[in-house]
């Protein structure tokens, strides 16, 4: 089976050389530095020091958006995207290499946290779709668009499915209550029939009720144990389809300079 890859555009944008102490230039210029080593941890610092000078400044944001994606932290790696998106980026193709990292780091999310995984992955769509209007040429950003509209459906049906789940389980406790009060009815009409009945015919129902009871209290059991272990299966073969999706799914880390 071929796995699915997403297309990672993570690309540092270059300041111009000679910065001063106030200008955040120099810091995301030592910051770039540190990122080609693929010293990630130095780099975050240094672009937050460039964030500290200058705020505004979008190529700071951006930059740290991408260390922290190699960190894994998609999560504030979405962040900074998004506020590099809110500054002034006169570039429409950077734009889009930003929405392009922005849907990354909301798809890695969907991938890491499936309760609020369908979430994430609308998201993801969304950025993608945005990207492609500013570059309907990038192939990489419609590569990873269908790869996010293929996990958002499979979220979609797994939500339908879990649905279907809880009816069924509804549905199978209604039906051993039905059946527990059919028991009880039947228990109530037996002891008043016994009532009315000569004291030998009394003993020979009696024993004949007690192996009943017993007979159908043995297979109340069974029912339940049999219900449970019903239950116990449909989860664990839930969580092996999740597993098995999500390694099928498991993207292939490209690194792709523009």
């Amino acid at each position: 089976m071929r796995h699915l890859k997403i297309v990672i555009a993570l690309v540092l944008t270059v300041a111009a050389i000679g910065a001063s102490a106030q200008n955040p230039k120099g810091k995301v210029r030592d910051g770039n530095r540190e990122y080609k080593k693929e010293r990630f941890d130095k780099a975050e610092i240094e672009y937050r020091k460039a964030i500290e000078i200058d705020s505004t400044y979008y190529k700071s944001h951006y930059n740290l958006g991408n260390t922290l994606y190699r960190n894994k932290n998609y999560l504030e790696a979405a962040r900074q995207f998004k506020t590099a998106l809110e500054s002034n980026i006169p570039d429409s193709l950077q734009r889009s290499r930003t929405l392009h990292n922005l849907g990354n780091s909301y798809l890695q999310q969907g991938l890491a946290d499936k309760q609020n995984g369908m979430e994430n992955f609308q998201q993801a769509v969304n950025s993608y779709q945005e990207a492609l209007k500013l570059d309907p040429t990038n192939n990489d950003t419609r590569y990873n668009l269908s790869y996010a509209l293929k996990m958002l459906q499979k979220a979609q049906q797994q939500q339908q499915q879990g649905g279907g789940d809880n009816n069924d389980k509804n549905k199978d406790q209604n039906q051993q209550q039905k059946q527990q009060n059919q028991n009880k009815d039947q228990n109530k009409q037996d002891q008043q029939d016994q009532q009315n009945q000569p004291q030998d015919r009394q003993d020979q129902n009696q024993q004949q009720k007690d192996g009943k009871q017993n007979k159908a209290e043995q297979q109340r059991k069974q029912d339940a144990e049999r219900l449970l272990e019903a239950v116990k299966n449909n989860e664990r073969q839930t969580m092996k389809e999740q597993n098995q999706k999500v390694q099928a799914g498991k993207p292939v880390k490209i690194d792709k300079d523009w």
